[in-house]
């Protein structure tokens, strides 16, 4: 596996945007600006996924990607005040046409579904279905959020949100 580090990861040039050095990366975990880091296993040119973070991990986003290179989920996790930990407070996936022979872009969905968690046990999801003209929106409460909480990466720790970004499957929730 390799892992890449720049500013945001660019699926149609198949290469970070600005890329950086892990030194540089390392530096921008200490004192900002924002990074990003990309895995890409062995074979491939799609990434498997990539975090963009905050110095010191504050806020991370974290993108993975179909075989095509399609942005498929998005995981956000934000620390709150008090506590050092993350919490996953915003989920989307997104669905593609079955003609997908190379990336698209997030306005070539054909479906899109978003979640905004919050520590309080509410959360809002937003479905759009292209071309109905207008979203479905849900609102939901008293669900257990305590599987939303995550600590800090420290650098270098990328795969552990990269590989499984979810909310701890022991946590009871609505399905997304």
């Amino acid at each position: 596996m390799t892992y890449r580090y720049g500013l945001k990861w660019n699926v149609r040039r198949g290469h970070p945007v600005e890329e950086i050095d892990e030194a540089t990366a390392r530096e921008r975990f200490r004192q900002g600006p924002q990074f990003s880091v990309s895995r890409i296993t062995q074979g491939r040119t799609v990434p498997d996924y990539t975090l963009t973070m905050q110095p010191g991990g504050h806020h991370l986003r974290v993108v993975k990607y179909d075989e095509f290179g399609s942005t498929v989920e998005i995981f956000d996790f934000s620390e709150r005040e008090g506590d050092d930990r993350l919490f996953m407070n915003g989920y989307a996936v997104y669905v593609y046409p079955d003609d997908e022979t190379g990336p698209r872009t997030l306005s070539q969905a054909v479906a899109h579904k978003s979640w905004v968690f919050r520590e309080d046990g509410t959360a809002t999801c937003r479905e759009v279905v292209k071309p109905m003209p207008d979203a479905r929106i849900s609102e939901y409460r008293d669900l257990d959020v305590s599987g939303h909480r995550r600590a800090r990466p420290a650098f270098g720790d990328w795969d552990r949100f990269g590989e499984h970004p979810e909310p701890d499957v022991g946590a009871a929730g609505p399905s997304v």
